[in-house]
């Protein structure tokens, strides 16, 4: 039988532990989630026949073309972020192209380089944890079809100004490359790179609700470009990609500004109070933009670190190679929870 060699020869890491029992700070996700009274209200608009209806997105298609500032033709619905990125490779990668990003970066852009036959080629951070943004420039050339940016960057939290934005942006457009701006920690960073799709149309820039918005279980996202390079994303789509459930709890989000200021908040004020006590014991901390913070553990590799406090129900990531070798990450949240964090680390420490 036949199977297509890049998915047969592609390496993957599957997260399928039981997660629910545990204090989640290894995936970025809100460890605490939405404000329970919010999530009850919204719940009681979910009846037998919302359920049993095949879902549309216009409306929040609409919603989300409104807070963005453009056209609803200008907006697709995705499941979450991920399914966005897979969708522009899918329409955009050529096969034998190049895909530049930085790294370290989401692990994502490496797998469907690899899923859709291109070559994957990554630009390491400087030392000092700043973009090498020359370095990103030179990598872009004739052979390049996708750039991606974060911004923030994920694992380490660094931002693009915005020249270094426009430089990347008309570098690929002059060698017919596509521009992927990769905005999922956009709330925890207030510059967005919207407005390049105002004046470049090689742009789209991907967003999720997972983070801030604290709905990841629900995979609700979206893609924003000019109105072709939408369509094409949405030519390629399946018919129904995004649950009523999911579409439902998105609309009362963005019509609940304050439910979302109140999450912004609650965890720059867990992220600043986790960042002293950290300092205060003497660690070296990176924390820079995004809900999650590095820091580099005492004696012990990162790895035991991780495994003890794994055994307390504390779960974490650390980084065995590269530029974050040694360091430990840390999702971020309210105040409380970092105060669990702090106590299970220092029984380790």
């Amino acid at each position: 039988m036949y199977v297509n060699e890049y998915i047969k020869n592609l390496y993957r890491v599957k997260f399928h532990e039981e997660r629910d029992q545990v204090l989640r700070l290894d995936m970025n996700e809100s460890p605490e989630g939405l404000p329970a009274e919010f999530v009850e209200e919204v719940k009681r608009k979910i009846t037998p026949e919302f359920l049993a209806t095949y879902p549309q997105k216009n409306r929040l298609a609409r919603q989300v073309s409104a807070h963005c500032g453009l056209q609803a033709d200008q907006i697709t619905i995705t499941s979450g972020s991920d399914e966005a990125m897979r969708l522009a490779f899918q329409c955009f990668g050529e096969q034998g192209k190049k895909v530049v990003t930085v790294t370290p970066t989401f692990e994502m852009y490496g797998v469907y380089a690899g899923m859709f036959g291109m070559e994957h080629v990554s630009v390491g951070f400087n030392a000092d944890f700043t973009i090498p943004v020359e370095r990103l420039l030179e990598a872009i050339d004739e052979s390049t079809g996708i750039v991606v940016i974060l911004n923030p960057n994920s694992p380490i939290g660094a931002t693009y100004t915005d020249d270094e934005a426009h430089a990347i942006v008309k570098k690929a457009g002059a060698v017919g490359a596509l521009v992927l701006v990769d905005e999922a920690y956009h709330y925890y960073h207030t510059r967005t790179f919207m407005p390049l799709l105002e004046q470049y149309e090689n742009v789209i820039v991907l967003r999720t609700f997972s983070k801030l918005c604290s709905i990841a279980g629900l995979r609700v996202g979206y893609a924003a470009g000019s109105v072709q390079l939408i369509d094409y994303l949405e030519r390629s789509q399946a018919t129904f990609n995004v649950s009523n459930v999911g579409l439902l709890f998105a609309e009362e989000i963005l019509k609940r500004p304050d439910v979302m200021e109140l999450q912004r908040v609650a965890e720059l004020e867990g992220r600043k109070w986790l960042v002293r006590q950290l300092e205060g014991a003497g660690y070296h901390v990176l924390s820079l933009e995004g809900n999650f913070i590095l820091f580099r553990p005492r004696g012990d590799a990162a790895r035991d670190v991780v495994a003890a406090l794994k055994e307390r129900g504390v779960w974490i990531r650390d980084y065995s190679s590269g530029l974050l070798e040694g360091y430990l990450r840390v999702s971020t949240g309210r105040i409380d929870y970092m105060q669990r964090f702090w106590d299970a680390f220092r029984a380790t420490d």
